[in-house]
């Protein structure tokens, strides 16, 4: 548990700076793929959790564990099923399902977010330069409150030229497969890393 993050603080939609609070205290975001069974208890050390799949129908649970057990919910809306993918779809699940926020790579989306009160991610593909560099350009412009780097793992060759076009946090996720590559990706300056590995998981919350 965070200290001095009250009950009724956690019936509270995050904002932003929340966000990027759990992140420096807990760098390492849980994401779920597989919602059947979902349960987050164990992930004592890991403070924001990335919805990757299930449908509509799955969050009123998901949500109502993270109150709990006082973690954010972020869901990705271009997975989840039964939601728009516009502005509508942003205003249910703002307020009809209650997540804290959104991972998208529509940039389009980005605004309509944040205007909702909703945290704002959007995530970018890496596949050469030719794709960063298209993939920044349109960051500057959609202004999201973080950016998710996919594959994670080649991020700390690539932060520099990132830094050179926008401040916005960044984390990491995709192709991470042992601590050691956490602990560089993070040193290069992400401010978090999402993994849906058990191990990797299981590890983080032994060394709390």
């Amino acid at each position: 548990m965070l200290s001095g993050y009250s009950k009724a603080k956690a019936e509270e939609r995050m904002l932003p700076l929340d966000f990027l609070t759990f992140l420096q205290n807990s760098p390492v975001i849980a994401a779920f793929r597989d919602i059947k069974g979902f349960s987050i208890q164990g992930l004592s050390h890991t403070n924001v959790l990335f919805i990757l799949g299930g449908t509509i129908f799955d969050l009123p649970e998901i949500v109502e564990q993270a109150r709990r057990y006082e973690k954010l919910v972020l869901v990705d809306i271009d997975l989840i099923k039964g939601i728009g993918k516009d502005a509508l779809g942003i205003r249910f699940l703002a307020k009809e399902s209650k997540i804290d926020g959104i991972i998208t790579t529509r940039s389009n989306l980005i605004k309509s977010a944040q205007k909702e009160g909703l945290i704002s991610i959007q995530r970018i593909f890496v596949l050469d330069s030719e794709s960063l560099d298209g993939a920044l350009s349109v960051i500057e412009k959609s202004n999201p409150d973080a950016l998710e780097v996919l594959p994670g793992l080649i991020l700390p060759k690539i932060m520099k030229k990132i830094r050179t076009i926008t401040s916005i946090p960044v984390i990491a996720g995709g192709l991470i497969t042992d601590e050691e590559e956490i602990h560089k990706i993070l040193d290069s300056g992400a401010i978090g890393i999402s993994t849906s590995s058990p191990h990797l998981l299981s590890a983080i919350s032994a060394q709390g």
